[in-house]
């Protein structure tokens, strides 16, 4: 399972429904705090953050990915380039400005979930 931790419904739903049409699957929650529980869980084998969320302590959420053996991938607004430097400084192994996360998502997602199996 993907987990997807948005605070936007739309962009959750585009990408649960992104994950389906490559057969595979997404959860989306609103908050770190309510993904915690669910990445402790089997099954995880990724995680897409949204950077923009407010609250969000990235450092944690990139141990905590590793810790659980998933990966992560992340996106931004464009305009906010801090964004994209502070997930590099703190490990993100991906980071994609928004529009292009959301107009490449089905492949965004395949890509890594290939790359995972792979591993």
């Amino acid at each position: 399972m993907i987990l997807a931790v948005v605070d936007d419904l739309m962009i959750g739903l585009r990408i649960e429904e992104a994950a389906k049409a490559i057969g595979s699957r997404a959860e989306a929650v609103n908050s770190w705090e309510e993904a915690r529980p669910l990445l402790r869980s089997e099954g995880v084998v990724g995680v897409v953050v949204d950077l923009a969320m407010s609250g969000l302590a990235l450092d944690d959420v990139v141990n905590e990915v590793a810790e659980a053996g998933a990966w992560l991938i992340a996106f931004y607004p464009h305009v906010n380039v801090e964004l994209r430097r502070a997930a590099e400084r703190a490990g993100v192994e991906r980071a994609y400005s928004r529009s292009r996360f959301l107009r490449d998502l089905p492949n965004v997602l395949l890509e890594r979930l290939e790359k995972k199996a792979l591993e």
